[in-house]
């Protein structure tokens, strides 16, 4: 996997959500994981708009962006895209929770469903 310049993060952090989500199902399928927050309380939710929300994103060093403030106990957790699809995304349906894909410094990221998630990776 090639390794991306501060440039291209720069860049990707700066595209449209529409974007980051692809470059995130590309990448998670390419690696076979995708990363989210964890502190000793589990994986971090925020609340938005629309209740719930978990936030992923496609490598450590993206995540690891968002662990500061409030978020400082945080640290990037890999979460392998198996887990990934068979646990987390039926259990993020059920529970109407939506999933903040690639957040960028902004606090935009691509709110998705489970179930769009999930067509994306069959794809």
């Amino acid at each position: 996997m090639t390794e991306l310049s501060m440039d291209q993060r720069v860049q990707l952090l700066v595209s449209p959500d529409s974007e980051r989500l692809a470059y995130f199902i590309e990448q998670a399928k390419t690696t076979q994981q995708v990363w989210s927050l964890s502190n000793e309380e589990g994986f971090v939710m925020v609340e938005t708009d629309d209740g719930d929300c978990v936030m992923v994103w496609p490598d450590a060093e993206f995540a690891s962006q968002w662990a500061i403030d409030d978020w400082d106990d945080c640290e990037p957790v890999a979460v392998s895209l198996e887990t990934f699809q068979t646990e987390w995304l039926p259990s993020l349906a059920m529970d109407k929770i939506t999933v903040a894909v690639f957040p960028n410094i902004e606090d935009e990221g691509k709110l998705s469903t489970a179930e769009e998630l999930t067509a994306l990776f069959a794809e």
